[in-house]
């Protein structure tokens, strides 16, 4: 990495299956880090009640010039939490906002946050898209 300060890009190559990964500080705050994702009807910001605090409003402010709707649904912390009862408030949250196949899932937090996200984007509507946000 060049510089600390600007935000890096590492392409990762699969084909037709290639994504970007944004490696940097201040992120969240940045409108423009999420302008190239694909146009979805909605957004889902899924994080847990220890992160949301500290981070949901910023990653909501930052996709609210590129989506119509941006909902959050906030889990309970902890790997305690890593089970079906957790991952239904997910997929209850879908459906109660009438969420379809073009709302992509963003995971905003640590890795069961990240693991219950995107195991509920491959199981949602046979698939929707998934942007993991770690904080850790």
């Amino acid at each position: 990495m060049q510089n600390s300060t600007q935000p890096q890009r590492v392409d990762i190559d699969l084909g037709d299956r290639s994504y970007p990964i944004w490696v940097g500080s201040s992120l969240l705050q940045t409108a423009s880090t999420f302008a190239q994702l694909p146009r979805a009807s909605a957004a889902m910001v899924v994080t847990n009640d220890t992160v949301a605090p500290l981070y949901a409003q910023l990653l909501v402010a930052s996709l609210e010039p590129h989506f119509a709707k941006v909902h959050t649904v906030v889990l309970p912390d902890g790997e305690s939490h890593k089970d079906w009862q957790t991952l239904n408030l997910i997929f209850d949250a879908l459906l109660e906002r009438q969420c379809d196949r073009k709302t992509v899932l963003f995971a905003l937090g640590g890795g069961v946050v990240g693991d219950m996200t995107g195991f509920a984007a491959a199981s949602y509507m046979r698939g929707v898209p998934f942007v993991q946000v770690p904080t850790t």
